[in-house]
């Protein structure tokens, strides 16, 4: 196997006002054991020793392809070569999510200081996805799209979702649209609960509610990236119960990476997004994203304006 440069024609800006860069892979598609070596190098020790203490050859994959998608999702935002994806160091807040630590260094003489970069990571068994922001807090979720419960649906999900939310559910009458519609309920709030950082236990699913304009009146595939999101197709946040996690500053976007997959993201609405007299800029502008489809260290590929956008919080460009 010839290995590649370790971002093949695809390094970029660091992530803009409101944009999101979505790096996802998908495992069966990474193979070799060259390649695996090269990931193997990129790591620190200590995930090494994490990784391969796990004792399913599968879960080692994965996991070890979930650290090297974030090293170098975040490494590719940089334009002169500063960053190296194995000089990446992290730690984790006080409830269990990571973050980067920039090291500053000089380059010319120059010191370096790079913008604060916000990273979340997502995975299912066939799939794993890192979102990256600037200055934004982010949060990711995924799933597959045929995803089965064991249980009935509205039982499951008095079990975590908010009044309104479980009266959503049990108002659609068909039974594969329902789990359908769960699905993408629960990527939504498990994105809005990454994003805060908090966890479910310090920001509990119950006590907010996402709610899906008009959602299930709508064709999945009525709307793609390269046109314009309909309007109709809204998410908006509600926050039930009063409680200084849980605030209503986010914007979100529902979608499918792939044919097989839902996805969600989640994103701060900060200070940097209003203009001179306090408006929200994101109400004119909204979301702006860059999806790729990656084998780190092989190849790239734009999947921007190729995903069917499902709902979305006011507009979101791409």
């Amino acid at each position: 196997m010839r290995m590649k440069s370790a971002f093949p024609g695809c390094t970029m800006a660091f992530p803009g006002n409101r944009e999101v860069h979505f790096w996802y892979l998908v495992p069966e598609e990474v193979q070799g054991k060259m390649l695996f070596n090269a990931y193997k190098d990129l790591i620190s020790p200590e995930e090494h020793m994490h990784v391969f203490e796990m004792k399913e050859k599968q879960l080692q994959k994965h996991a070890l392809l979930a650290r090297v998608l974030v090293r170098t999702s975040l490494a590719r935002s940089d334009t002169d070569g500063k960053i190296n994806p194995k000089s990446l160091k992290f730690r984790k807040n006080t409830f269990g999510k990571p973050e980067v630590i920039w090291p500053f260094e000089k380059h010319d003489g120059n010191e370096w200081k790079p913008p604060p970069l916000c990273f979340n990571l997502a995975h299912t068994s066939s799939l794993i996805a890192c979102g990256v922001t600037t200055k934004s807090s982010v949060g990711i979720d995924v799933e597959e799209k045929g995803r089965r419960m064991n249980s009935n649906i509205p039982k499951f999900a008095r079990r975590y979702f908010s009044l309104p939310e479980i009266a959503w559910l049990e108002g659609i009458p068909d039974p594969e649209r329902q789990r359908q519609k769960f699905v993408q309920l629960w990527t939504l709030k498990e994105a809005y609960v990454k994003a805060l950082g908090r966890g479910i236990s310090g920001a509990p699913l119950k006590d907010f509610t996402i709610h899906l304009k008009n959602l299930s009146d709508i064709q999945e595939d009525s709307c793609q990236c390269g046109g314009a999101p309909s309007l109709a197709q809204t998410i908006t946040l509600e926050v039930s119960r009063n409680s200084d996690a849980i605030t209503s500053n986010w914007q979100f976007l529902l979608f499918q990476p792939t044919d097989l997959h839902y996805a969600s993201v989640c994103m701060e609405q900060n200070e940097s997004h209003l203009d001179e007299e306090g408006r929200d800029e994101n109400s004119c502008s909204g979301i702006k994203m860059q999806i790729w489809r990656t084998v780190p260290l092989v190849k790239d590929e734009s999947f921007s304006g190729k995903q069917a956008i499902l709902a979305c919080s006011n507009s979101v460009g791409f």
